[in-house]
């Protein structure tokens, strides 16, 4: 019998387990079944289920059928319908040192996905050139890394570590247990993350091999928002992708860079070409990473609120190497999960991300419970037959070698990473106290609360503080403006106009980003909330939703380790509570080095708070304000006015209707009849059909006019609308860098322009002597 693969054809040799004649009905592997391209449709589009899909396929005629062995259930496809006789085998048995390419496939596979050409010669497959981490990460090379770890770094144009990671993987692969403190955008990401990765891809079984029961937990990263969860779940994830990177690519790449421009598009153009020349030529197979059948090495999960939990036990009970959660959720399943809490027990790597908020008093309770299963008894702790010293001989040896390499192998290790381990920083500074001091008389700090809290193995964690001083990265400009609370709404859309560009407007309050929103949304600002109370999944797409002059409207639960990309500006629209706060929220902007830019707004009552936070961050240097064209800002409150009287006036429609519908809502929930006197009074409370009509017409009339305020272009003084050379300033030489949406300013970026603040004047005192005169 001959089988028709991919349009070729050869004979396959009958074996000695196949010499009886089977039914019709094979036994495949996933990547074996007759998969048929399927059309994607037309409502996907807009969906968000099927971001990031690039085509769908699908399979009939197939039974899933489970197998008992010793390693547990093993999931085989039995295919229906298909002609086997004795000369193909019921169980395909793929041998691991043969590449995919040559795996059998099925006739009726017609994707181009699963399909694999099978020439009547033997396929020739050229063997990957291996990364060398030396030459092409020299910076790296010390830390001696697993090769998938460099070939992701260079993949990931990471070709030096930070300073944070320079320091903290020498002590961590080491086995020490490692106290992080620095700036935010750092890379403390990938300082706790590379030697976890690290460890469990060299202790790693075969590809694919099958392990006896569920794969056990071996790292816990915790964190303290569900968005900071998934960002490091995907950039471990990020390192664990199969990557083909050859020395010759890389060396094509580094001359690349030296050439000038045109040259790099002349040479990438060039190599197109002789790629699409060469395609029928080269095995495809060869240019794409080799596809692993089976479980891989390492795996990274997020569990996190507002998700199905459902689905995150399915993950979990297939097995997880790095665990990614939250506290809250983790615990709910921990109740109900026996054989995690006992894989809790023995990890091998515990991490606290931002650490400072998640041990903070009133916070997270369930991590503590969380904490207490990570407790065991050190060896030290145990009665042992005494010696000279206190310890046998032998244990005198391995104690002092422990002291000196850190933990032992099999003991866990502890990462603490944050941009600030300082009590000092967490103080409520709208409340008068006189801050934490320990027993000593010296301020108490996080350390201190950590050092109580988690059972480090290592008896003296490696401290490694290399935060700013006053929390500020030296790339962030910071501003500040003084106005009243009412006129906020003006200055923070002068802002939005004078510096166009991505902006994070900080909140302290839910219900001041309900009122700020609709206001935003009218003055044609594209602004999209973020806040605890939304969805997980709005929460997400709001974050991707954000174009790059788009406005995120955030309470502080955006605050922490948040990375949204590109942001340049920070608006403290409200001041922060606490000073770590501030130096939290600054972060979202600067990160690795980049250009970054913050406006603190301050109002007259909040000037207490500034002065205080400036004294707990230990900076006595004045921040400098940023200029405000004040022709220009009275023109833009007449906008806002407008907005404000129309969101009022849809305000209190929807506030009508939600008290009008809410008590038969109610009522029909419980299955009670209304008192006839009660919808008698709503009768009367409800506005007429001839006052509903003036109200909307009102508002209609109100839209059209800050429509045509919108219409109009913003003018400064002195220029004239109708000739660009007259008028008090001219504004024919600034043609070329005239700002967008303000005639007669030019376009600078924030920060470029501020001016030092002006010191109040203060009255001399005067003091009168007996002898006469002042």
């Amino acid at each position: 019998m001959t089988s028709a693969v991919a349009g070729t054809k050869r004979k396959v040799k009958p074996s000695k387990l196949t010499a009886r004649k089977k039914a019709k009905t094979a036994h495949l592997s996933v990547d074996q079944l007759p998969w048929k391209a399927v059309a994607r449709p037309r409502e996907a589009n807009g969906a968000g289920d099927f971001d990031g899909m690039l085509e769908l396929e699908e399979v009939s005629d197939v039974e899933v059928v489970y197998e008992e062995t010793a390693g547990g259930k093993i999931v085989k496809f039995k295919v229906a319908g298909e002609s086997v006789t004795n000369e193909v085998k019921s169980v395909i048995e793929v041998d691991p040192d043969v590449s995919a390419a040559e795996e059998p496939v099925a006739e009726s596979s017609t994707s181009p996905m699963r399909n694999a050409s099978i020439a009547q010669e033997p396929i020739v497959i050229e063997e990957e050139v291996p990364f060398d981490a030396e030459t092409m990460l020299p910076e790296w090379s010390r830390f001696s890394l697993h090769q998938q770890l460099a070939k992701a770094l260079y993949a990931q144009h990471f070709i030096r570590p930070t300073p944070i990671q320079g320091d903290a993987l020498p002590l961590a692969l080491s086995g020490r247990d490692v106290v992080g403190v620095a700036e935010t955008g750092s890379g403390k990401t990938l300082a706790y993350g590379l030697p976890i990765l690290d460890h469990l891809l060299k202790h790693a079984a075969a590809p694919g091999a099958p392990t006896k029961g569920r794969r056990p937990v071996c790292a816990l990263v915790l964190t303290p928002t569900r968005e900071l969860a998934l960002q490091v779940s995907s950039h471990l994830n990020a390192c664990l992708n199969p990557v083909n990177v050859s020395s010759a690519e890389v060396k094509e790449e580094e001359h690349e860079q030296e050439l000038p421009a045109a040259d790099v598009k002349g040479k990438k153009a060039k190599a197109v070409k002789q790629k699409g020349k060469g395609k029928e030529k080269t095995n495809p197979t060869s240019e794409e990473p080799k596809k692993q059948n089976g479980p891989p090495p390492v795996s990274v999960a997020a569990i996190v609120g507002g998700m199905s939990a459902q689905k995150q036990r399915r993950i979990l009970s297939r097995g997880v190497d790095v665990l990614v959660a939250t506290p809250g959720r983790l615990w709910d399943i921990i109740q109900e999960d026996d054989e995690l809490a006992g894989q809790l027990e023995k990890l091998r790597f515990l991490v606290l991300d931002e650490a400072d908020r998640m041990i903070e008093t009133g916070h997270f309770a369930e991590m503590e419970n969380i904490l207490r299963l990570t407790l065991r008894q050190r060896q030290g702790d145990e009665i042992e037959p005494e010696s000279a010293s206190g310890l046998p001989d032998d244990a005198d040896a391995e104690e002092a070698e422990d002291s000196k390499a850190g933990v032992k192998e099999d003991e866990m290790q502890t990462f603490v990473f944050s941009a600030t381990l300082s009590k000092e920083l967490q103080q409520n500074l709208k409340k008068r106290s006189r801050g934490h001091r320990n027993k000593k008389g010296k301020p108490a700090s996080t350390l201190d609360d950590l050092l109580m809290r988690l059972d480090f193995r290592d008896a003296t964690p490696a401290v490694i503080d290399i935060a700013p001083e006053g929390g500020v990265v030296a790339t962030l400009q910071e501003s500040k403006v003084e106005c009243l609370v009412t006129d906020k709404d003006a200055y923070l859309y002068y802002f939005l106009l004078r510096y166009p560009g991505r902006t994070l407007v900080f909140l302290s309050s839910i219900d001041g980003i309900r009122r700020l929103s609709p206001i935003m949304s009218l003055l044609d600002i594209p602004a999209f909330p973020l806040h605890s109370q939304l969805e997980q999944r709005q929460r997400l797409k709001n974050l991707d939703r954000s174009s790059p002059r788009g406005v995120l409207l955030a309470t502080d639960v955006a605050a922490r380790g948040l990375d949204v990309p590109a942001v340049d500006h920070v608006v403290h629209y409200q001041v922060p509570r606490t000073a770590d706060a501030y130096v939290h929220r600054n972060g979202r902007t600067a990160r690795a080095a980049r250009k970054g830019f913050s406006l603190l707004m301050i109002a007259p009552d909040e000037r207490r708070v500034v002065r205080a936070m400036m004294s707990s961050l230990k900076r006595e240097d004045e921040i400098l304000e940023m200029p405000v064209e004040l022709y220009m800002l009275d023109k833009m409150k007449a906008r806002v006015q407008l907005a404000r009287q129309i969101d009022t006036a849809q305000h209190r429609v929807r506030k009508a209707k939600h008290e009008k519908n809410w008590l038969k809502e109610a009522a029909e929930a419980m299955e009670i009849e209304l008192d006839s006197e009660l919808e008698a009074d709503e009768q009367d409370s409800t506005p007429s059909k001839a006052q509903r009509k003036t109200a909307d017409a009102k508002v209609a009339g109100l839209k059209a006019e800050l429509k045509g305020l919108l219409a109009q272009p913003l003018v400064a003084r002195g220029v004239s609308t109708r000739y660009i050379t007259s008028g008090a300033v001219s504004i024919a030489d600034d043609m070329l860098a005239v700002h967008e949406t303000m005639v007669g300013l030019k376009k600078v970026e924030a920060g470029s322009d501020l001016v030092a603040a002006k010191r109040r004047k203060t009255k001399p005192k005067r003091c009168c002597e007996k002898g006469g005169g002042v």
